[in-house]
Parts: structure tokens; sequence; C-alpha cells
């Protein structure tokens, strides 16, 4: 399979990816940028995780309306995840009941959730390269995007 495309503006990667990417911008030109506020279906961690990452998709401008239910998904599974762990810090791994062992379901439904993240990320510009870039990005005096700003945005400090 052959490996994605890179998104990217920075002036130390190819040129070939970065002319890529500014066709890419100046193709979306013309298209509506996702919505600020988080769709009513999504509550709690999802729906915060939109309302942090929207403007800053936004500001790149190779994210669209179009991309709406990628994001969607993203913050789903995001949600999804931090609640398995949630649970495997309350009950643990394997559990005892009745004198049997059991292995806590979460386990499963947070290995599927931090793969469906990593790639809907990916998908979306949001891995660890595309975070480094958006950091070299966010000028000196734009404190929007920090790397605490962006561990913020995953729940990193709290």
């Amino acid at each position: 399979m052959p490996r994605k495309a890179k998104i990217t503006t920075d002036e130390n990667d190819r040129k070939d990816q970065r002319d890529r990417t500014e066709a890419l911008k100046k193709a979306n030109a013309g298209l509506n940028q996702l919505p600020k506020t988080a769709p009513k279906h999504l509550t709690g961690v999802a729906s915060r995780l939109w309302t942090t990452l929207v403007p800053e998709l936004n500001k790149l401008g190779y994210i669209t309306s179009a991309d709406r239910s990628t994001l969607e998904a993203f913050c789903i599974n995001y949600s999804v995840m931090r609640e398995a762990y949630e649970s495997i810090k309350d009950i643990g791994v394997m559990y005892e009941k009745d004198g049997r062992w059991y292995k806590n379901v979460a386990t499963a439904v947070l290995n599927d959730s931090t793969g469906k993240v990593k790639s809907l990320g990916g998908d979306l510009g949001l891995s660890p390269s595309s975070r480094a870039t958006l950091i070299d990005m966010a000028s000196s005096d734009d404190t929007s995007l920090s790397a605490d700003a962006i561990a913020d945005m995953f729940g990193g400090s709290k």
C-alpha cells in the first residue's frame, strides 16, 4: 500500500510536498470551512474536542466541511477511547467475580478506538509529524498553537 501524501508547509520538507499542500489549499479556498459549533449529537469530551480543533483546522485551510464526518468520527472515537481508559483505571484490565477472572471488555474497546483515532487523526493531519508542522507554522506571537495548547486539545494537561 502506498504511503499517504504528506501535507506540509514546512520549508524543510520536500518542495513537491509543499506544492501539493498549497494546491490543496487553493482548491479548498471556495469550499465552506468546518462549523465552529459541534454537532448537537456530540457531547462531553467529543464536543469539547470539536470546538478546540475546528478553529485550528480551519486556519490551516486544507480541511473543509467535506471533512466533517471524518472529524466527527475522530471526536467520537477519542471520547470512546477516554471512556474505555477510565473503565480500565476504575476496574482494571482483569477483574474477579465469583472466584473467576475476567478480562475487562474496555481493553478491546480501548484498542479499537485507539487505532481509529490514529488513522482518522492522520487523515486530518493530526499525526505527530503534522502536529510538529502545526507548531512550526504558528508564529512566535501566536500563542494559540503552542505545544501546551496542542496537548490540552487532547486532554494532556487534565
